[in-house]
């Protein structure tokens, strides 16, 4: 690991965080979240974050408004300001956080306390791996997936690029997956909350299989 990136790797265990709440929305560790801005609020958020580390948590808005438990913390990696005044970001996802109460804060957007507990073995996404996807994926576990993305892929009438799918690792298209996936809030925190990448990928396919057998692709939640 280089300089530069350890140094980042240091800098990636607050105690507090501005908090962005989304419906529908997860962000996991090693995978880009793009994000149109336009609340003033959150075109407020972006502005502070960007003075300091760049770093914002995401969590999922339930029905009363308040956050799930469990977030994903994120790095902004990619800005642009458009002339309308909105702000197009990408974040990266660092690791999972748990919620903690809030801080009573001047700004107009939320400030919560969190803390990594039990999240400690989430990728380090300032580390490369640079072994071969053919040495580390099982070739069954890879075959369900591919499996249940196609037709899950069908019931949503979408088109995807397999070639190029099949350079993903199994571990990072399994999380990119999960994210991008339009399931329910609740498997969508599921998903994000699976104790490891085999919990993750298995509940995916369930998922998968599930909403693409449901009418007209919508859905419940896989009980």
């Amino acid at each position: 690991m280089g300089k530069h990136l350890k140094a980042l790797a240091g800098r990636t265990n607050p105690e507090t965080v501005a908090l962005f709440l989304l419906s529908g929305t997860v962000l996991l560790p090693g995978c880009d979240l793009p994000l149109n801005i336009f609340e003033p609020r959150y075109l407020n958020m972006i502005d502070d974050a960007l003075k300091g580390e760049r770093l914002i948590g995401v969590a999922q808005e339930l029905e009363d408004g308040s956050p799930t438990k469990i977030g994903g913390l994120g790095r902004i990696v990619q800005f642009a300001e458009m002339e309308d005044g909105r702000y197009m970001v990408v974040l990266r996802g660092l690791k999972r956080f748990r919620l903690g109460a809030d801080i009573d804060a001047t700004t107009p957007y939320r400030q919560v306390n969190i803390n990594f507990d039990g999240f400690e073995t989430d990728i380090n996404v300032h580390e490369d791996d640079n072994t071969p996807e053919a040495l580390r994926a099982n070739k069954g576990e890879r075959g369900a997936l591919t499996m249940a993305m196609k037709s899950y892929a069908n019931t949503l009438g979408v088109k995807l690029d397999w070639e190029n799918l099949r350079q993903i690792p199994l571990d990072r298209l399994v999380d990119q997956a999960a994210m991008i996936s339009p399931f329910g809030l609740d498997d969508k925190q599921s998903l994000l909350e699976a104790k490891t990448h085999e919990d993750r990928r298995r509940l995916l396919i369930g998922l998968m299989h599930l909403y693409s057998t449901a009418p007209d692709g919508d859905n419940g939640t896989l009980q």
